[in-house]
């Protein structure tokens, strides 16, 4: 009977265990939804597993409770319990901390703990959560070391990029752009953000060196996207449509015509009190008010309310009368800007391979309107990259080519001082002045010109047929910049082809041999045409046009030798190679006037020549460069890199130049004695010193290169018929490069599985700048390019990555980064240079402030007081801006300089949703806030005025600022007072979204779909004064450039399997 029983028992044991055991299905991917080919799935604690197939697909036998484990080589391992559900999907993530993680460098690939040098990695999706036009604004506080400046908010436009600070002082600061493995001179906003893979920032010698002439001031390579082997195909749609809005507020100016003739009238009241008792003709501050009221209009030209001229303002008040009522309240900032310009943008991409064989096809196309009106971004891109791979078993062939077509629709003068520069004339123009012209009753006068139906207001005096007159306008009178705007067609249309070929042939011993062959091509096509009425000027030739085509080209050749192979603990990398670049430039331009028949911008439209240029430029350079790197039980690595370069732009006696670099990587975590502190993952230490150089000069006080700086150089003009010859720039025989050298020391470490940290000590000097020598008045040239002088650059940089939370659920990876930039000038062709507010001298930073000091206002009158020096050497105040100029000025131990710059956010991604912020920021440094002072130096025309509360009155003498006085010109002249720090924080990316992950998507052959938001430029948080933008200009100096812009979008990205 027992017997009987325990039979029974067992039975039903492996009956009720056969009903348990289930058949697990899934698929297992990345975190970019493509399937892993062969990853492992195990059940826990158990050799029981399978491996998922082509498509990442899985299947096998489990019960529910059991834990299995998904893991892929160099991934991190994802473990989930069997639940009630038959379908497991999984995603698992890359491994950061993976040692043996390849990276893109110079000429090829390295396995990271080769690295001496110091690499900084941006992946695909950062880039590709922001939608600016230009991949290179993405990158704002994502990297220690590299500085992103906006310049501009004009769609598409390119920033200003600094890697580790300034290496020059008259040539180029710009990084070089490498575009798969090619040096890379096209438009930036010819590139699809959506078409990089990573971004990689080369920031010392031993990492650029390769590159020699071009690299001295470092390296972005961006790499696109290519498919993968034994792949099928998958296609990805992405479209996203959103709104612009201007990105910061602008200066605190007075916004409503009350608050302006209340300005006014103190203005003038404290004017003519001051002017009065300078006079020794003694005025109560009464009688100036009253003389301001019974004068405001006839000052100002225009009044806006329905009260008698001298009844407007209250003199003993200095209030608006109560009274009064406005008649016309025209906003400026309404007519010229777009609260919610529309931006889209949609991509295709299909990618995938077979067993010897990869291909990755994209098209994209974007509309990407500014905040102001009639600016906008146009682009539509197409890209291939197909790679084969053994042919005849020893043969690789691969090719890409790329195609961008942008049409740009530019504002105006932007950045300029021009009134027809809308962002300064919203800053000047007082409110008081209308957009459009009214007649005697105060009714707009229609006309067919404008696009809004009526006519603009030019500020000319107006008579009327009742004999009434109005006043003209007291500010840019005949001028109007929403006229100039729409009666204009500034237009830049761009036709970028780049192409190349790639070879790989093995040959015996290993060794490989890669021929590159790439061409790029392009072509602008711009267009300034302003019709009659756009300007004076317009109005007075009947139309101005100027049409120009520029033809650039470049074609790049590479032969690479590549010899890779292991000893049992001795490895080798090797690499040889030849490389020449040969770069070709063609401009015309043609400015015509006196526009006939049809109001379109067609040279033969136009009756009156009035010039012509036309140039044609060749670049070559050519160079022959080596690396070496030599690996020793995975954990001592020597590297040394060589590269003899040559360039066109010296005479032949002095063309070539050799660059090197050398150093050595170490990975402690490898060493016995730190085998038991088991929280240690990884550590890396690396040093490294090299050279690199710069060819990239300028025409002096230009941003033109000179691409022949060794001849004299002659513009040819005419003059009555008779041709002319001037000399233009000076050439030097003995020229040659601008050389750097770099040390740098990098410490790597990772800890607790969740912590990498990546350290960093530089010191960069350059030698032999391509220094702009002043010369004597007596030689005809302000300046000759010589070999001279030498500066250095040194700081420390940081980066952070915690991953704070992760388990199934939830993922929480915090970031931040920091670089510090210390700039010193160690030799100089003279004692002291003055350039501008700076002053160089060996010692001190390039970008030093050598300028008047302010003291103060005085309080009894509220003038400007300055700092001068007497004869006795002492530092004394004054009221005479000219003495001060002349005596006073000194260094104020203030620098353009920021001494720290980095950037800090954080991902979370829970279930299927996920969060990115990221935020940028920057310490120290001091720019010139010209704008803002110019604005309260106001001069003889009516401008707006701001903060006009923390200036000096007879009722606010304690005030911080000097008397706001349009007759006295010295007191908001140029000197420290106008410094401001540049100092900010910003909100610079936001992107959230939700990922559809599920079995109902399946039987429409959809992998995913994820819906999502991404604010770009969401918020400036914090800077000195409102309207100063300290993200726009290099050195922190205001103007009218176009602000920054903010874009918000919502998008879907579908995945097809």
């Amino acid at each position: 009977m027992k017997k009987n029983l325990f039979f029974i028992s067992f039975s039903m044991l492996i009956a009720f265990s056969g009903w348990a055991q289930k058949t697990i299905t899934g698929v297992v991917n990345d975190t970019s939804g493509i399937p892993l080919l062969g990853a492992a799935v195990v059940i826990d604690g158990t050799a029981e597993g399978v491996a998922t197939d082509f498509d990442g697909n899985y299947s096998i036998q489990a019960n529910e409770g059991d834990v299995l484990v998904f893991s892929f080589v160099g991934f991190i391992s994802e473990k989930v319990v069997v639940g009630t559900s038959d379908i497991i999907d999984v995603i698992i993530r890359q491994d950061n901390s993976e040692l043996k993680e390849v990276v893109v460098t110079a000429y090829g690939t390295q396995k990271r703990e080769s690295i001496a040098g110091a690499v900084s990695i941006i992946k695909a999706d950062q880039i590709e959560n922001s939608t600016f036009s230009n991949p290179v604004k993405a990158l704002e506080g994502l990297v220690s070391g590299l500085r992103v400046i906006q310049s501009s908010g004009q769609p598409g436009s390119d920033p200003i990029i600094r890697i580790r600070g300034f290496g020059s002082i008259n040539a180029d600061n710009s990084p070089l752009i490498v575009l798969d493995g090619i040096p890379y001179s096209g438009s930036l906003n010819s590139i699809n953000p959506q078409d990089i893979e990573s971004t990689s920032v080369l920031k010392d010698a031993n990492s650029t060196s390769l590159y020699g002439n071009k690299a001295s001031n470092g390296v972005l390579l961006i790499t696109t996207k290519k498919g993968a082997k034994n792949r099928k195909p998958q296609i990805s749609i992405d479209s996203r449509y959103g709104l612009t809005q201007r990105g910061a507020k602008d200066y605190n100016v007075t916004q409503s015509p009350a608050e302006y003739y209340e300005t006014y009238h103190s203005i003038l009241s404290n004017s003519e009190f001051y002017r009065s008792n300078s006079n020794g003709t003694p005025l109560t501050i009464g009688n100036a008010r009253q003389f301001a009221s019974t004068n405001l209009i006839n000052r100002l030209g225009y009044n806006l309310y329905d009260v008698a001229d001298a009844n407007l303002v209250d003199p003993s008040t200095g209030k608006l009368n109560p009274a009064a009522n406005l008649l016309v309240d025209d906003r400026w900032e309404d007519a010229l800007f777009r609260d919610n310009a529309n931006f889209s943008s949609t991509n295709v991409n299909i990618s995938g391979g077979a067993e010897k064989i990869d291909y990755y096809f994209s098209m994209g196309t974007e509309e990407n309107n500014g905040y102001t009106v009639q600016s906008n971004f146009n682009r539509k891109t197409a890209r291939l990259k197909v790679n084969a791979t053994e042919i005849a078993n020893v043969v690789s062939i691969g090719g890409d080519v790329s195609y961008a077509k942008s049409n740009s629709q530019f504002v105006p003068l932007d950045g300029g001082t021009s009134y027809n520069n809308a962002f300064q004339w919203t800053r000047n123009i007082a409110p008081i002045y209308p957009v459009y012209q009214y007649d005697e009753n105060w009714d707009p006068i229609l006309s067919n010109i404008s696009n809004s139906g009526y006519a603009y207001d030019m500020g000319s005096f107006q008579s009327f047929p009742n004999g009434t007159t109005r006043g003209a306008r007291n500010y840019g009178q005949g001028e109007h910049p929403l006229a100039h705007i729409e009666q204009s067609d500034v237009t830049n249309e761009t036709d970028n082809f780049n192409t190349a070929l790639r070879a790989k042939i093995d040959l015996p011993f290993d060794i490989k041999f890669e021929y590159i062959l790439n061409y790029l091509t392009e072509i602008d096509k711009t267009t300034y045409f302003n019709k009659p009425g756009a300007s004076v000027g317009a109005t007075s030739l009947n139309g101005l046009l100027t049409n120009g085509r520029n033809n650039f080209s470049a074609l790049t050749n590479q032969q690479l030798l590549t010899w890779k192979k292991e000893f049992g603990r001795h490895t080798y990398d090797v690499l040889l190679g030849h490389e020449t670049y040969v770069e070709e430039f063609t401009t015309l331009s043609v400015y015509k006037s006196n526009i006939i028949g049809t109001l379109s911008p067609i040279l033969d439209n136009t009756a009156v020549y009035n010039s012509a240029s036309n140039y044609n430029t060749k670049y070559t350079t050519e160079g022959y460069f080596s690396r070496f790197i030599y690996g020793l039980d995975n954990t001592y690595y020597l590297n040394a890199t060589a590269r003899y370069d040559a360039s066109s732009v010296f005479h032949p006696d002095e063309r070539w130049g050799l660059f090197w670099s050398a150093g050595a990587s170490w990975i402690v975590s490898n060493e016995e004695f730190l085998s038991d502190l088991d929280f240690i993952n990884f550590a890396k230490l690396a040093a490294s010193y090299g050279t690199a150089g710069n060819d990239r000069i300028f025409y002096p006080g230009t941003g033109t290169r000179n691409f022949v700086a060794y001849e004299n150089q002659y513009v040819i003009d005419e003059n009555n018929g008779a041709l002319t010859q001037s000399l233009y720039s000076l050439g030097g025989r003995d020229l040659s490069w601008e050389k750097s050298t770099s040390f740098g020391v990098n410490l790597e470490i990772g800890l607790f599985d969740k912590v990498n940290v990546a350290l960093g000590y530089y010191s960069r000097t350059s030698n032999d700048l391509l220094f702009a020598k002043p010369l004597q008045p007596s030689t005809g040239q302000n300046s000759r390019d010589e070999n001279f002088g030498s500066m250095k650059n040194s700081g420390v940089e940081a980066e952070i990555s915690w991953t704070a939370v992760e388990n199934e659920k939830l993922r929480i990876v915090l970031n931040a980064n920091l670089s510090t930039l210390k700039n010193e000038l160690t030799e100089l062709p003279r004692d002291s240079i003055q350039v501008g507010n700076f002053r160089r001298v060996v010692g001190r930073s390039a970008y030093d402030y050598f300028m008047v000091e302010s003291a103060g206002v005085n309080p009894d009158n509220g003038n400007a007081v300055y700092l001068t020096t007497d004869e006795n050497g002492d530092r004394v105040e004054t009221e005479d801006y000219s003495e001060a100029a002349t005596n006073g000025r000194t260094f104020i131990n203030k620098s353009a300089l920021p001494k720290v710059n980095g950037g800090f956010g954080t991902n979370i991604q829970y279930g299927g949703f996920d969060l990115g912020v990221q935020f940028a920021y920057q310490i120290g440094g001091y720019g010139l806030d010209n704008v803002y002072f110019g604005l309260l130096g106001l001069g003889t025309e009516i401008e707006n005025v701001p903060d006009y509360n923390q200036t000096w009155t007879v009722d606010n003498p304690t005030a911080s600022l000097p008397r706001v006085d349009p007759l006295v010109p010295d007191q908001y002249r140029n000197s420290d007072l106008r410094l401001t720090t540049l100092g900010y924080l910003s909100l610079a990316n936001i992107n959230f979204g939700y990922t559809f992950n599920n079995d109902n998507l399946d039987k429409y052959n959809i992998k995913n779909i994820r819906l999502y938001g991404i604010v770009n430029n969401a918020s400036l948080l914090y800077s000195a004064r409102q309207g100063y933008d300290p993200r726009l200009n290099s050195l922190g100096a205001s103007s009218g450039e176009y602000g920054a812009n903010r874009t918000m979008s919502v998008g879907v990205n579908i995945m097809f399997r």
